[in-house]
């Protein structure tokens, strides 16, 4: 029947089970330093440097090819023109709105993030 969930069964984890989920905890918290770490050094990175748009727009081209995902399938998902799509992602010169890029990517389930940071100073 539609919208019936199932019925969840509760069990009591044994004493192996309880071991092995302890061990896993003690990993992850041990890891997650290193990962945090890992995380803030990459966002550093990319706020130091950005994205180039071509990069983007490189990178929504290979995300639909890796989907198996023709120009017309994206046309379809978000209304935009298959010869502007095309133009995108072939033309160096391209200078899509934050609005078009917000549309091809939900049409990947992926997100366009932006990040606002200060300029750095210029070497002398």
């Amino acid at each position: 029947m539609a919208g019936e969930r199932g019925k969840r069964i509760y069990r009591k984890a044994t004493n192996d089970e309880n071991q092995r989920h302890s061990r896993v905890r003690e990993q992850i918290a041990n890891e997650l330093p290193e990962i945090k770490r890992r995380a803030r050094d990459r966002l550093s990175s990319v706020v130091g440097c950005g994205t180039p748009l071509r990069q983007v727009l490189s990178a929504l081209r290979s995300e639909r090819e890796r989907l198996g995902l023709s120009l017309n399938d994206i046309f379809e998902r978000t209304g935009i023109d298959r010869a502007a799509l095309s133009r995108l992602e072939n033309n160096e010169n391209a200078n899509p709105t934050l609005g078009t890029l917000e549309r091809y990517a939900e049409a990947l389930d992926k997100q366009i993030l932006v990040v606002l940071s200060d300029v750095k100073p210029k070497a002398r």
